[in-house]
């Protein structure tokens, strides 16, 4: 007589389809959740370190005019993206369970908004510094899981543009400071040169020359104005901030409350700072300034692969 039917290869097959619906179930909630939470942790991790590569820029080029250092070639190296793992693969990664690397695009921009000196001495006015134009430094990011960010160096500040808001995460290299019944004035008119743009995810290497850099002797006035003029008014506001900040600091620092608060001009296409003594006993605005152009170059970096 035939054998009797058994259950137990059906078993094992409804056994195995429950373990694979299992591993199915907790791939899914990875990709879901861990995925995006390691790429934003690597987006942000890359973010944080853009930002500490503007502010070595910013330190460097100031180091240059400081020292008098014309002709010196500065080199600066980041990466524009967080990359994605090569083809190759490391053990155990699986490309839809890794992070998609992001990408950014690094900017060298000449002209843009422009710096006006003017001063006055007894009854008359001088023109110190006209439309000198402060051309800027730009990385924006591409990212998937953190929002974009936007770094910008001009003019000796680096600005932060995120979202619809900017912020100063640098002052410009304006300094206010008292001597008796004066104010000691130092302004370092920086102008960047170039126009270039490199996009990716790869290394890309920025490269800035000092062609020219002179220093003024120290000059009395009864007042100085400093006015940055644009076209784009979100710029005009930044450096509206950044004053605000100089004003605060020598407040803070010195207790000058003669400064007053910078102005706008009606069309929000102007924002001056006027800088006068801290008293009325007939002080002196004694000013400095310290000019430097800087040639800026962008070059794609080869990177070692493994």
């Amino acid at each position: 007589m035939p054998p009797r039917p058994r259950d137990d290869a059906l078993s094992e097959v409804v056994g195995f389809v429950l373990i694979l619906g299992v591993i199915v179930v907790a791939l899914s909630l990875y990709q879901v959740y861990g995925v995006p939470a390691v790429g934003r942790e690597n987006e942000i991790a890359h973010m944080n370190h853009v930002k500490n590569r503007f502010v070595d820029y910013k330190i460097a080029l100031d180091s240059l005019w400081v020292n008098d250092r014309s002709g010196v070639l500065l080199s600066m190296a980041f990466d524009l993206g967080t990359g994605a793992p090569a083809t190759g693969g490391r053990a155990f990664a699986l490309p839809i369970l890794t992070p998609a690397g992001s990408g950014g695009m690094v900017t060298v921009e000449e002209g843009g908004a422009v710096l006006n000196v003017t001063a006055q001495e007894g009854e008359e006015i001088h023109t110190l510094i006209e439309d000198l134009p402060l051309g800027r430094l730009i990385y924006q990011s591409s990212n998937h899981y953190w929002v974009d960010q936007e770094w910008i160096y001009q003019g000796g500040a680096i600005f932060l543009s995120q979202g619809e808001g900017m912020a100063v995460r640098v002052g410009p290299s304006i300094a206010v400071a008292k001597k008796g019944n004066n104010t000691d004035l130092t302004v370092a008119p920086i102008r960047l040169e170039g126009s270039d743009m490199i996009a990716g995810s790869g290394p890309v290497r920025i490269e800035t020359r000092m062609r020219q850099g002179t220093s003024s002797p120290r000059e009395p006035y009864d007042w100085v104005n400093l006015t940055i003029k644009s076209d784009d008014e979100p710029t005009v506001w930044i450096w509206k901030r950044a004053f605000d900040e100089v004003r605060e600091r020598a407040k803070d620092d010195w207790g000058i409350d003669s400064l007053h608060a910078p102005e706008l001009s009606d069309d929000r296409k102007r924002v001056t700072l006027t800088v006068k003594p801290p008293g009325n006993d007939n002080g002196k605005v004694y000013l400095t300034r310290h000019s430097s152009n800087y040639t800026v170059t962008l070059h794609g970096a080869a990177s070692l692969v493994e």
